[in-house]
């Protein structure tokens, strides 16, 4: 069964278009990429914006320009857009849906998105540059046990426990790699001075050290937040510097598996602005993730929450991933009459921001099926299940991000697949695989390798030896591309093969 995993937030939406003209009540924006350091920023036409009210959409012309006839509003009073969509496009910042902005007659907005071409080839060049330091730190870590142990020491049982905790603190880099993937892959490089824009190449890269000097070059990170506190009001753009280069450090030590100073680096920086609710979801998130320390990481998402509806409203997207975070971390806890309520906002929030046609509006009724599963009300989680199926019978082929689609729609396959299998309908469970492998993406390695392994799984529960076998080393070939010789996945398809 699938964990509540927070989701990167896509937007989509098909919409009848109508362009306004220009007046004191018009709020007027530009729309552009990211730029990359192989993609320089273009504007983009054909961009549909909504703003939530009774406002028309409107569609950005050949120079990304738009102009929103808002009739009544005053400069400086708050609005919210609704949707930005493009085929081929998502948002660099998906939580700027629902955002509280100031209107103004003069000033434009910018909205910047991202291909989703660009954002999967930068994302797989820079999770293939983290993961060949972290294989290479991992390695180093192996032979100081080894020649500890040959040197007699450490005792057997000592061996065997740091190895096994070692194995386990890498099988965990997984998420926390392609997170951060995702985070650099979105980086527009417009908003990076030179000195900013060379460290950030460096770690994309897998320049680790040259990208640590080139940050200590600044100062010790330490001192600077000293000095700064010396400050009587300290500037937002020198507070938002150093909290990027904290999480750059953290970035450094994250690849090279020094757990403790990574984390350090991220709760440095989510005290660098505790109202800064995304910066709390960060370091609460690598608390339940890596250090398994989920009431930490739970006062966290709550802080979050209470500044995500402060800053941007409870009905924004960001508040409805705080509720699913805090709800997730209350499901680690066990607590899951506490966690109900919490993905039920989640799940509201989306519903009412994206629809009941949506990928993601799915997702969080699949997590309340995982709730209830966990609370052992097997027909309530099942119903939550048929409701998610049901989005995705009624999106059918409507969207523009077909890849995003089948993924999510075979991670919930998997999920009805082992309550099937937890009721024991083997028939089903298996028919439900079938199904998930036949829609998912074949360059999501990851999900593929899962289902092969479920697949195996349900295949020795129906007493299919050989099927379970085929499927078991079909999803260890994929895990030794992907992962390499010694991550735990591979090593527990090795001990099913046995």
């Amino acid at each position: 069964m699938r964990k509540i995993i927070p989701a990167v937030l896509l937007l989509l939406s098909t919409l009848n278009f109508q362009l306004s003209t220009l007046s004191a009540q018009t709020q007027s924006g530009l729309v552009r990429t990211v730029t990359r350091p192989d993609a320089p920023s273009q504007v983009l036409q054909g961009v549909v914006v909504r703003i939530q009210g009774d406002y028309n959409p409107v569609m950005t012309d050949e120079n990304g320009r738009f102009e929103m006839l808002m009739p009544g509003m005053k400069n400086g009073a708050p609005y919210a857009l609704a949707g930005i969509s493009k085929g081929g496009y998502e948002l660099r910042e998906p939580e700027l849906v629902g955002r509280q902005l100031p209107f103004s007659s003069s000033v434009p907005v910018e909205i910047i998105m991202v291909s989703r071409r660009q954002l999967q080839r930068d994302k797989q060049r820079i999770e293939q540059a983290a993961r060949e330091n972290i294989e290479r730190h991992y390695e180093e870590q192996m032979n100081a046990l080894n020649e500890q142990l040959a040197q007699a020491k450490l005792n057997n049982r000592e061996y065997e426990q740091r190895l096994a905790a070692l194995e386990a603190e890498y099988d965990r880099f997984e998420p926390l790699i392609e997170q951060m993937a995702e985070r650099y892959a979105r980086t527009d490089y417009a908003q990076l001075n030179e000195a900013d824009s060379l460290i950030q190449l460096a770690i994309e890269a897998g320049d680790l050290q040259l990208a640590q000097e080139r940050i200590l070059a600044k100062g010790d990170p330490a001192e600077r937040e000293k000095k700064m506190k010396r400050i009587r009001k300290l500037a937002e753009a020198q507070r938002d510097e150093l909290a990027e280069d904290y999480y750059r450090l953290y970035s450094i030590h994250l690849s090279r598996l020094e757990n403790d100073s990574a984390l350090y680096c991220l709760l440095r920086r989510a005290e660098l602005d505790t109202t800064n609710a995304q910066w709390q979801l960060d370091a609460g998130n690598f608390y339940d993730k890596m250090s398994r320390r989920y009431d930490e990481a739970l006062a966290l998402y709550r802080r979050a929450l209470r500044y995500a509806v402060a800053n941007e409203g409870p009905q924004s997207l960001r508040a409805a991933m705080c509720h699913n975070n805090i709800a997730y971390a209350l499901t680690q806890l066990k607590q899951y009459d506490q966690a109900l309520p919490e993905q039920q906002q989640s799940a509201q929030i989306y519903l009412n921001l994206l629809g009941n046609e949506h990928p993601w509006t799915s997702e969080r009724m699949n997590n309340l099926g995982v709730i209830h599963y966990y609370r052992g009300q097997l027909d309530s989680a099942q119903f939550y299940f048929d409701k998610a199926e049901a989005i995705y019978t009624a999106i059918g082929t409507n969207t523009d991000d077909p890849h995003l689609l089948a993924r999510t729609h075979a991670d919930l396959l998997n999920n009805m697949a082992a309550i099937d299998a937890r009721q024991g309908k083997l028939d089903s469970a298996y028919e439900r695989i079938l199904r998930a492998l036949e829609i998912v993406p074949q360059d999501a390695e990851s999900n593929l390798i899962l289902l092969l392994r479920m697949k195996g799984d349900i295949c020795a529960l129906r007493k299919e030896p050989e099927e379970a076998r085929e499927a078991w080393q079909q999803a260890l070939d994929k895990a030794l591309r992907l992962y390499g010789e010694d991550h735990p996945t591979v090593q527990a398809l090795k001990k099913n093969l046995r």
